[in-house]
């Protein structure tokens, strides 16, 4: 079977897993984002393991137990991350390395934003607002911003090696990721198809167009300095799961930290 085969097969089976999470939240979106912070632990820590930084795998239980507290204890965010904080640096002072001990702190603790506290807040989103159904609108532009930014860098892309990190993204499809979703909450507008406010639409479009493309350059970042292709091979033609949440993570967690600006300004 050609790997495009293996894509499709595993995205038939995938995405309407996802698409039921996203939708009915709760329970299934809890377990799916789960799957995400305690696997994605596990995969970033053998990456940083390749790059000679030597994560303790007790750190994949640990991220698992934070995300799971910052879901359903959302008014002690604070003393939780204070906590992980004092168990690392615990953990520093018990295995002193004056060469690898600094680097692996805080590369542990860019793990834990990076697969506990960001799933965390995406969950959240579907906690508050389940109802407007906010975080299936999110994934469906991000799937429109991929979508459209590929086949523009394919077709019309020729200024490429903007950033060293992904040589191979042109600038003319990162400016048509930004823009699509714009396109898209215009026309919704003009036809007023109002089935979520035009602030919240106009967030999405931000989180998707701009901190979505981020969040794949911050996973190409992690891969590119830990020398690896993807993730894992945990998803058979996908990569891993990194590798198919790096966009929601970063936008997710921007759309959470936005949503709640607004509610306080107002």
């Amino acid at each position: 079977m050609s790997e495009i085969h293996t894509r499709v097969l595993v995205s038939m089976v995938l995405i309407p897993l996802a698409l039921f999470a996203l939708y009915y939240g709760g329970l299934p979106l809890v377990l799916a984002l789960y799957a995400v912070a305690s696997i994605g632990s596990l995969e970033y820590i053998l990456m940083m393991r390749k790059a000679g930084i030597n994560i303790s795998y007790l750190w994949v239980y640990l991220c698992s137990l934070s995300y799971l507290a910052l879901v359903y204890l959302p008014g002690y965010d604070l003393p939780i991350l204070w906590l992980m904080m004092l168990v690392m640096f615990i953990e520093v002072l018990f295995s002193w390395n004056v060469v690898s001990s600094v680097t692996r702190l805080f590369a542990t603790l860019f793990g834990l934003v990076y697969t506990a506290l960001f799933p965390a807040l995406i969950v959240r989103i579907g906690f508050l607002y389940a109802n407007e159904k906010i975080l299936l609108a999110l994934i469906l532009m991000i799937w429109i911003v991929d979508t459209v930014a590929y086949f523009i860098g394919m077709k019309f892309g020729r200024k490429r090696n903007v950033t060293a990190i992904s040589p191979r993204k042109s600038l003319e499809g990162f400016i048509a990721g930004i823009v699509a979703p714009w396109v898209i909450v215009i026309i919704l507008s003009l036809f007023k198809v109002g089935f979520l406010p035009f602030t919240y639409l106009a967030l999405i479009a931000v989180a998707a167009g701009v901190f979505g493309q981020l969040g794949d350059l911050a996973e190409s970042m992690l891969k590119r300095f830990c020398e690896v292709k993807d993730s894992s091979n945990l998803i058979p033609g996908h990569g891993g799961i990194l590798d198919r949440s790096d966009s929601i993570l970063l936008a997710g967690s921007f759309l959470y930290c936005a949503l709640e600006i607004i509610i306080k300004v107002r």
